[in-house]
């Protein structure tokens, strides 16, 4: 307002050869951007469908533990059926399961949700697999510790839905989840179905495909070696929950 008043504001305009409203449009807005979509995804359900469909298989494959027996009980027809055996023979009914469910959940996302998909069939692939890598890491985990391994696997569904960066960018979430994300599974299963809904990015849908194959070796090292120490441990905490009267 001084300098309005004193006469040096017009006199500065007339120097610089500038009109007033241009000089204020480019004040108010110096730069103009514009958004190039690379990777266009139509509507928000279409790219929050791969966080949610991959929190369906977990929870899918969290159920299928809670409801049928993962132990193989001694039969008199085959009395020297191995631990590798029985592992692989019960773990069969859990993978088609899987797959099944899997399936259902693909066909209801292209076709009932309708959301966008370039590539439906390594949307399906990508579904498919993921239900293998989900339901042997809860196999496992419940072989190896029983109820305490079903409840880890319900903490790491609650770590992967915080901290995998499903819902946000990892750079908004805490130093402790960007800390971890790159080591669950969850951030490779989004990621590989992503790929598929915006459109993918040179050979990184194989790379996402290769990292949730490491999660299977891990899971046959609990599920094989880890198991046979844990068996006496479970037996006392089957007896603790016998005498409380309270948990089946």
């Amino acid at each position: 307002n001084n300098i309005k008043d004193s006469g040096s504001y017009d006199m500065l305009l007339k120097v610089l050869g500038l009109d007033a409203d241009s000089f204020g449009s480019f004040v108010a807005s110096p730069v103009e951007i514009e958004t190039e979509a690379i990777y266009p995804i139509a509507t928000y359900g279409s790219a929050m469908s791969p966080f949610y469909t991959v929190l369906a298989i977990w929870v899918g494959g969290l159920i299928l533990v809670a409801i049928i027996h993962v132990g193989v009980k001694p039969q008199k027809e085959h009395p020297d059926v191995k631990p590798y055996q029985a592992y692989f023979g019960r773990y069969i009914t859990f993978f088609l399961i899987g797959q099944a469910q899997a399936l259902l959940i693909t066909l209801g996302d292209l076709f009932f949700i309708g959301i966008q998909c370039i590539h439906p069939f390594k949307f399906w692939f990508a579904a498919a697999f993921t239900s293998f890598v989900f339901t042997m890491i809860t196999y496992s985990l419940t072989v190896a510790f029983e109820n305490v391994g079903e409840a880890a696997a319900v903490v790491i569904m609650v770590i992967q839905v915080a901290g995998a960066g499903g819902t946000f960018p990892i750079q908004c979430l805490p130093a402790i989840y960007q800390a971890i994300y790159k080591y669950l599974p969850f951030t490779y299963a989004m990621d590989a179905l992503r790929e598929c809904v915006g459109g993918t990015y040179s050979w990184y849908y194989w790379k996402c495909i290769l990292a949730l194959l490491v999660y299977v070796g891990i899971c046959l090292f609990i599920g094989l070696v880890i198991a046979k120490p844990c068996r006496k441990l479970n037996a006392i905490v089957d007896k603790s929950k016998e005498k409380s009267e309270i948990m089946i």
